[in-house]
């Protein structure tokens, strides 16, 4: 088994071992952690893997949408997929998905009574992305200038230099090693000030050099830039926050990022069209929130590819938090949930 310190290929990271026909095994990895908590889109993604892989046989193992609830926090290790078939259609059909930690057993019925917690709760509806066929119209946002696709950088020089003179990767500051999901992606952002009004671009690669296919997307849209909180602030909250305190030293909005933890209340996903089988190695993402109050915001991801194709949409509710929260003990109360 993979140590804290290994990379786990994501491949093998949401891989699911069916235990019965309707519950999966998975083990999360470290690797896929912010702070000591598995990122919320990682772990999305072992469970619609378990949806793919319960209704692949009926020849729908795409994901179409996708919701999940983040009731409790998540822990490092092994973890039980539970499936409730709600509707199983012909062109889509409809799965009640649980991932549960604590308390699990090496035989059927998996779990532990009064012990086993819900982490996530989900409901997805899947298919098969390429039967889908029917009337394709532009909508008014399509022809707006908020839709238009991110300017397509040199990715060569990326990879090489990593920059062109209009992208280029940020570097990272000291304190976002607890980060360390976020680190299995490569980001390029804007190096030119030209930016979408209200929104942050940028390109995305998997630093593993893996290419990302349709099973990552849940992972992509909960993926962000570190210092995404400040990006998406107003101008004057940027101006503010970017200045730093002395020579040297780290920014207000790189020192005050170091200390928060953002955790996922509710994730949506919608997948607008299949990667190809082999999948890609770029993704253009454009990020946006409407509102950041009372310790609360939104997040709205936009996913294309690198011809400027819609490939999904996300959007999320998070809270902002102390890190001390999310590395503090987890009380013994928190470990009983009944089933």
């Amino acid at each position: 088994m993979a140590t804290d310190d290994d990379v786990v290929p994501f491949s093998r990271a949401i891989a699911v071992k069916q235990l019965d026909s309707h519950t999966y095994g998975v083990h999360l990895h470290a690797c896929f952690c912010i702070g000591a908590v598995p990122n919320g889109g990682y772990t999305a993604s072992c469970m619609l893997a378990a949806a793919r892989a319960h209704l692949s046989s009926r020849g729908q193992p795409d994901t179409l949408t996708a919701h999940f609830e983040y009731p409790t926090r998540l822990a490092v290790g092994p973890a039980v997929v539970t499936v409730d078939e709600i509707k199983l259609g012909r062109q889509l059909s409809t799965l009640h998905l649980t991932l549960w930690q604590g308390g699990l057993l090496p035989a059927t019925p998996w779990l532990t009574p009064a012990v086993s917690r819900r982490a996530i709760v989900a409901y997805a509806t899947q298919t098969d992305l390429a039967g889908f066929t029917g009337v394709t119209l532009q909508t008014g946002y399509q022809v707006s200038p908020a839709a238009a696709p991110a300017t397509a950088p040199d990715f060569a020089a990326l990879k090489e230099k990593g920059g062109d003179g209009v992208w280029r990767e940020p570097v990272l500051p000291k304190s976002s090693g607890f980060a360390r999901s976020l680190r299995n992606w490569r980001f390029y952002m804007r190096s030119d000030g030209e930016q979408t009004s209200g929104a942050v671009d940028a390109w995305i690669r998997m630093a593993s050099g893996e290419r990302i296919r349709q099973p990552a997307l849940a992972y992509v849209i909960d993926s962000f830039p570190y210092n995404i909180f400040t990006l998406v602030a107003s101008p004057s909250a940027q101006q503010q926050l970017q200045t730093p305190r002395a020579p040297g030293q780290e920014t207000r909005a790189e020192e005050a990022r170091s200390k928060l933890w953002f955790p996922t209340v509710a994730m949506n996903l919608e997948v607008k069209k299949a990667l190809p089988a082999d999948g890609v190695e770029w993704l253009a993402v454009r990020i946006s929130s409407k509102q950041i109050r009372d310790g609360r915001f939104d997040l709205e991801v936009v996913v294309r590819d690198a011809w400027g194709e819609m490939v999904a949409l996300g959007y999320q509710t998070a809270m902002i938090l102390s890190l001390e929260r999310n590395l503090s003990k987890r009380s013994s109360s928190v470990n009983k949930s009944a089933l």
